[in-house]
């Protein structure tokens, strides 16, 4: 019910011609371009982020060879998860983005819709409160996204492309968020999936200045 309110690569950066794969980042988190799709995923597997293009009635899932977004995603330092920023270098792009499998035990390639059927979503604004498993083994994921976004629940079991999830309907046994954003020449918009502590609880607006701090770690 929607309530309204394992790689990990450093630095992945899309042109042209190339996929500039800067640091790859295999203990703690997610990140996977297996069958061309670029994933972003919890480390302990609560949660997987998957990104895509929308053109008029044309979508796809974000590959290795998408040109026009420059992806920069970190793991954060004090708490298990990622701050992802996106930069558009070129024209006005709207981005298809979506959120679910919070039940995987480890960072899944996609969202597996058999890790959806426990994942109850909470919607304030940017922020997104994700409650998953069991009832007696409840666990708790949190997620910020840009604030453009306009977000809907939908079928995972209907991930061919961003558009097909969008538009799937939310009558279904594996839910998940799916969602559009328009990002502007030149704007950068961040997204943060982590496990909130007395040392991580954030905002939107305290993204940018977090993404800064994780890119300085060593």
């Amino acid at each position: 019910m929607l309530k309204q309110g394992q790689h990990f690569i450093k630095n992945y950066e899309f042109t042209e011609i190339i996929c500039d794969w800067i640091f790859l980042w295999g203990i703690l988190g997610g990140i996977s371009a297996q069958n061309k799709v670029l994933s972003f995923s919890m480390p302990d597997g609560a949660g997987t982020l998957r990104l895509g293009v929308i053109e008029n009635n044309s979508s796809r899932w974000l590959d290795e060879k998408q040109t026009q977004l420059h992806i920069d995603c970190q793991p954060l330092s004090n708490t298990k998860g990622f701050i992802l920023e996106i930069e558009n270098k070129r024209e006005d792009i709207t981005l298809g983005w979506a959120f679910g499998g919070c039940d995987a035990i480890a960072p899944e390639s996609g969202i597996q819709p058999q890790y959806c059927k426990d994942n109850v979503f909470n919607i304030e604004g940017t922020q997104v409160t994700i409650y998953h498993g069991k009832v007696m083994q409840l666990r708790v994921t949190n997620l910020i996204v840009p604030s453009a976004s306009s977000i809907r629940l939908s079928d995972g079991h209907k991930q061919d492309t961003p558009l097909t999830l969008l538009t799937s309907g939310k009558k279904t046994d594996a839910p998940v968020l799916a969602a559009t954003c328009l990002i502007r020449k030149g704007e950068k918009v961040y997204f943060c999936a982590y496990k909130q502590n007395a040392k991580a609880d954030y905002a939107d607006y305290m993204l940018p200045e977090l993404f800064y701090q994780e890119k300085q770690q060593p």
